[in-house]
């Protein structure tokens, strides 16, 4: 036989041998049969148990097993960067609404509808084996709002029900996300440091301490988060203009964006400003600020709290009822340690959803998995744990007879728990919702890295600094001058014999 067709043998032994695994990778799956799942989700954002719960229930409706590989990101800056370079290859990701319309706009996202065109046929095929698989608590496949809280639905579709990339398509983001978790943004405080009347008072002010508190001084913490911080100094100079206080008010003059007084933007207008006059405003009273706080964090704030290393932190509003529930209580005074307080003038209201980027490789169990979690007991489960609201409608839950139980087995009132106002804020026109600024988001990034530095350096540390060097200075150049008064070269003293002697000789 010549060589030739021996190599074409083995050619084509070897692609008989390829073609199953290379087939199970198009399908997601490994060479055992098990199906891949890759989750990119915030940290600390799921029940414990809950992704073991969701590869059982993937192997009772499809008969085959699952693996989830579940990763994390602590902001959505970090999560976006990942995502716009390529180098997250995941098939679910939670970001929060401006993020899903970045990357939406970027085009890294699927659409669910047409998802689930493509697996309608094997839904077909298990629902005709006696499963049951509608995915009808989606809100994002055009069944009304599906098992979401409909006041979240009112506030994103106006929002971002059309969206322009700028090259002639219009998008609907509530056909690329499903909402989540959704919060506000507050002020976590210790009971004992930090007054209702000060926080009523002062309001975002209290981060800034412009209330002189001494305990308080140096024991507050910021967000790392650039969005975040920003608009806290956006509301804080919101409410020092409306109660005419003398520090960082929102500027002067008319917005070119909004073509109106920046005094009478309102606050979603505000949260979502980037004009320079804003942006330099901003700089200037989170600079500022750095004299009053003792550092940023993302994830630590919260054991601080507990802790009490320090008194006061800009929290999201899930961080901060863990926080309330895992501190301490005195139940003679019927006091907690930590309390939660959202300024009504001014905040930022979020919702995070499921979006199911260009990467996926299994786009049935990325459908399963977030119509999972869009089931009552799955929002409970969830809420309950990592503190943050649970987008899936409070009727819903409280119609659930196992989420009731679930709740009481938990010592909680079920009443008081859907009423609790920090969990269940209202959504109204005082609460902004963050847009994506787009080009202008680098002149934001450049102004949060300065006013975050301190703008280089204070001026106080200038002058230590100026002394230090001076001193320096004087020291160098005593030892230099020392030096050289070493090396001068010296006139030798004439030895006295030799002298006398000379002398002599000359007499003679």
């Amino acid at each position: 036989m010549k060589k030739s067709a021996v190599t074409i043998i083995l050619i084509a032994l070897l692609c008989c041998v390829l073609l199953p695994t290379l087939s199970a990778c198009d399908t997601a799956s490994t060479a055992s049969g098990t199906d891949k799942l890759y989750v990119y989700n915030w940290e600390d954002y799921i029940a414990p148990g809950m992704v073991k719960e969701f590869e059982a229930y993937y192997f009772e409706v499809t008969g085959r097993r699952l693996e989830i590989t579940y990763t994390t990101f602590d902001t959505n800056e970090t999560m976006m960067t990942k995502v716009l370079k390529g180098d997250a290859n995941v098939d679910l990701i939670c970001p929060s609404e401006y993020s899903i319309e970045k990357l939406l706009l970027a085009g890294c996202l699927e659409n669910h509808q047409d998802i689930y065109k493509d697996i309608k046929p094997e839904l077909d095929r298990l629902n005709a084996e006696g499963q049951n698989i509608t995915l009808s608590g989606m809100s994002s496949l055009g069944n009304g709002d599906g098992n979401i809280i409909p006041d979240i639905m009112e506030v994103i579709r106006p929002m971002f029900g059309a969206l322009d990339d700028g090259k002639g398509n219009v998008y609907d983001m509530t056909e690329y996300m499903v909402p989540y978790l959704w919060g506000t943004l507050g002020i976590l405080y210790n009971t004992s440091v930090v007054s209702m009347e000060e926080l009523e008072e002062y309001g975002w002010g209290v981060l800034w301490n412009i209330q002189h508190n001494e305990e308080l001084e140096n024991k507050i913490l910021m967000k790392d988060s650039v969005r975040d911080s920003y608009a806290a100094a956006v509301f804080y100079m919101y409410e020092n203009t409306v109660y005419n206080r003398g520090v960082h008010k929102l500027p002067d003059g008319i917005s070119p964006t909004y073509n109106k007084p920046y005094a009478e933007l309102t606050v979603q207008e505000l949260i979502n400003c980037t004009d320079d006059a804003v942006l330099n405003a901003a700089e200037v009273a989170l600079t500022e600020q750095r004299d009053h706080i003792s550092g940023y964090e993302v994830d630590f704030g919260k054991d601080d709290m507990i802790n009490e290393i320090v008194y006061a932190d800009f929290a999201w509003s899930g961080d901060a009822m863990w926080a309330i529930e895992d501190g301490g209580y005195d139940e003679e005074t019927d006091t907690y340690q930590l309390g939660y307080y959202v300024p009504p003038i001014a905040s930022n209201i979020w919702y995070d959803g499921w979006v199911i980027p260009k990467t996926v490789r299994n786009k049935l169990a990325a459908m399963l998995f977030i119509d999972y979690m869009c089931r009552p007991m799955s929002g409970i489960q969830n809420s309950m744990e990592v503190g943050y609201s649970s987008a899936v409608s409070k009727e819903l839950m409280r119609a659930d007879e196992d989420v009731c139980a679930f709740i009481e087995e938990n010592d909680y009132d079920i009443d008081e728990y859907f009423d609790d106002e920090a969990r269940y804020p209202e959504i109204n026109e005082n609460l902004g919702v963050m847009r994506d600024f787009g080009s202008a988001n680098e002149s934001l990034v450049q102004m949060w890295q300065r006013a975050k530095s301190g703008n280089g350096i204070s001026v106080s540390l200038w002058w230590i600094l100026l002394v230090i060097v001076l001193l320096i200075g004087i020291v160098v150049g005593g030892y230099f001058l020392l030096q050289a008064l070493k090396l001068r070269p010296r006139k030798l003293k004439a030895d006295k014999s030799d002298l006398s002697s000379d002398s002599g000789q000359d007499i003679g």
